[in-house]
């Protein structure tokens, strides 16, 4: 048999053997049966006296950004210290944002590779089977986790914002009534991402990488109004948008001082599990940089790593849309001259290179014109936060010609 015949042979066969086990092929998602991003966030390492779920079901409420006729859950135990077990999982539409109720009818047990229990070992990811729901695009769904072992760990991963409410109970309630979930949480936990099998207008995914101006900071609680969520009204159902935004994060440096609880890895170390390796993708955001200038990175060094990012994803296929990075100007300080320099340089490189396919002018979209250092008043939460309005301005600053 020739090499490249034998290659193909035992990539299916592996892929084939990782479906039954319920565990996660990078780039497999894209082959054969064909499946669609539709909600996905980015692990984080979480440490917290608080975060003891033991015999406890979560109840975490996710907001899909495209429709599919059925669903599969991606559940990553990447910064754990120990292996978790998941006693009972299930999945079903919610009844309204930020509430636990869930619509009659519409619960399903999830299973991976038959088994309604899971194992994830210490740093892996699993795949659920294929589930029978359908979800409309915008239908926020409930997804419950019953965590029988390994959930009170002095590490355990999350997300650390999820900007809503989600809910604890005690016991094995997977699929119960709200009236059981009395207790409340403010990050997701374990859940990193939900697929679709889309209708055929759904043509893939585009991924946002980015900080806490991505990943939703000041926008309303149990609001689902980030710029990706606006950017995924806007397109309509074409493409999945899947917000890998982190707070703190920066492009170039680990922090383990931010977050809440959390940590925040460097874009260029994550960026192959959170942009390559999802589902269906097609674009790439690249929205990051902001806190690089606030701690020193010359534009050499950020320029450096933009470029290093964009060349991995066009390896995969993926195009890259350069965003240009935000103000961060005012009376008090912020930025200093030489900060505000760096994000000049930056600016005018990503507006001009070749190594992108094309420009999100954030900047231009929120910047005060009068002071071009500085958000316009109308869209800033704070100096560096825009606002809902600087948020939806973003997202509507987006030609979406961009994305064929």
């Amino acid at each position: 048999m020739p090499k490249t015949s034998i290659t193909v042979y035992l990539r299916a066969a592996l892929a084939a053997v990782t479906a039954l086990a319920g565990l996660a092929l990078p780039g497999a998602a894209t082959a054969g049966t064909r499946w669609t991003g539709a909600w996905s966030t980015s692990p984080q390492r979480e440490s917290s006296p608080d975060f003891a779920f033991d015999g406890r079901t979560l109840r975490l409420l996710v907001h899909p950004t495209v429709g599919g006729s059925s669903l599969r859950l991606r559940l990553s135990n990447g910064f754990g210290d120990t292996a978790v077990t998941f006693g009972a999982v299930s999945v079903a539409r919610a009844a309204a944002p930020g509430s636990a109720e869930l619509i009659a009818g519409t619960s399903r047990r999830v299973r991976f590779g038959g088994r309604t229990a899971v194992t994830v070992a210490k740093g892996a990811t699993v795949l659920s089977d294929p589930v029978g729901l359908g979800v409309a695009r915008g239908q926020d769904l409930a997804v419950d986790l019953y965590v029988s072992g390994g959930g009170s760990a002095t590490a355990i991963t999350g997300h650390d914002a999820a900007q809503g409410t989600q809910f604890v109970a005690g016991g094995n309630r997977a699929g119960a009534g709200a009236a059981a979930f009395t207790g409340y949480v403010s990050s997701w936990f374990w859940l990193a991402g939900v697929d679709v099998r889309p209708a055929p207008v759904t043509r893939g995914s585009i991924v946002a990488l980015g900080d806490s101006i991505t990943d939703g900071a000041y926008t309303t609680w149990n609001g689902n109004d980030r710029w990706t969520d606006v950017l995924a009204s806007r397109l309509g159902g074409r493409y999945g948008v899947l917000n890998q935004g982190i707070g703190g994060n920066q492009v170039l440096t680990d922090r383990t001082d931010c977050c809440g609880a959390g940590t925040s890895v460097a874009a260029l170390e994550r960026e192959r599990a959170d942009v390559r390796e999802q589902t269906g993708v097609r674009y790439l955001i690249l929205a990051d940089g902001i806190n690089d200038i606030g701690y020193h990175a010359t534009a050499p060094a950020l320029i450096a790593g933009l470029r290093t990012i964009a060349a991995r994803a066009h390896h995969e296929g993926i195009h890259v849309i350069g965003a240009t990075i935000t103000p961060y100007g005012c009376e008090a300080g912020c930025f200093t001259a030489g900060q505000e320099a760096v994000r000049q340089e930056v600016n005018a490189w990503v507006r001009t290179t070749r190594a992108f396919d094309g420009v999100a002018d954030f900047d231009a979209a929120i910047r005060d014109p009068q002071l071009p250092s500085q958000v316009l008043p109308a869209y800033q939460a704070d100096h560096l936060h825009p606002n809902i309005a600087g948020q939806r301005a973003m997202a509507e600053s987006i030609d979406l010609t961009l994305f064929r």
